[in-house]
């Protein structure tokens, strides 16, 4: 059996963290946004063309599970999840450091 352990957390440093990592998610929400409104704006303009040939490159390009779609469908459903990765974070320490004062407090301790 493994042995138990304690954790320890800097939750100034935990804390400065989560929020450059919160920082981080919406730069990349922002930038996606107008990445992937512009990659729309362009594909929806078709630019291939409308002819035999354009149609056959879309329908290969963007057409159902094609790759170029799969990619925008993943980014699409990733970006949302790094964007709140900060937030979640944030609210586990500052979860972790008021329950840590709650024990405290309940249970008594000294400040070492």
């Amino acid at each position: 059996m493994s042995e138990l352990r304690d954790t320890f957390v800097k939750p100034d440093a935990a804390l400065e963290g989560a929020n450059e990592l919160g920082a981080a998610g919406a730069q990349l929400a922002s930038a996606w946004s107008n990445a992937g409104a512009a990659i729309n704006t362009l594909n929806g303009g078709k630019p291939w063309g409308d002819d035999e040939p354009g149609n056959e490159f879309n329908k290969n390009y963007l057409g159902g599970d094609q790759p170029a779609q799969q990619v925008l469908d993943l980014l699409a459903d990733l970006v949302p999840l790094v964007e709140v990765l900060g937030p979640t974070v944030k609210g586990a320490v500052e979860g972790t450091v008021d329950t840590d004062e709650m024990v405290k407090t309940l249970f008594g301790g000294d400040d070492k």
